[in-house]
């Protein structure tokens, strides 16, 4: 299925493009991001779009050049609807991973 959210126009001098990435815990425990596309001109709203399936965890995120430290992603996972469910932190996507591949 794939995946849409709109994205808010931002300061492109102070925050890079936003991005939507598929994450795979499988072979690497900080994860390998397989890269969504953003459909958008710098600093103006635009389209996260990423093709996903039923327990796919996501990240999303946008880089802030001034305070690193709120450049975090976001962390979710895909429900059986579609949605995405959020979650707390990288460990918590990293153990619901491990409990989907155990299933």
């Amino acid at each position: 299925m794939k995946i849409e959210r709109q994205t808010s126009s931002y300061n492109d001098r102070r925050y890079s493009r936003p991005w939507i990435a598929k994450v795979d815990f499988a072979k690497n425990p900080n994860g390998d991001f397989l890269w969504g596309a953003w459909i958008g001109q710098n600093g103006e709203e635009g389209i996260l779009i990423i093709e996903v399936a039923s327990g796919d965890i996501i990240a999303r995120g946008q880089k802030d050049f001034r305070k690193p430290r709120n450049s975090a992603p976001d962390w979710y996972q895909v429900t059986t609807d579609g949605k995405l469910e959020a979650l707390d932190s990288k460990a918590e996507a990293y153990k619901k991973f491990m409990e989907v591949k155990n299933d």
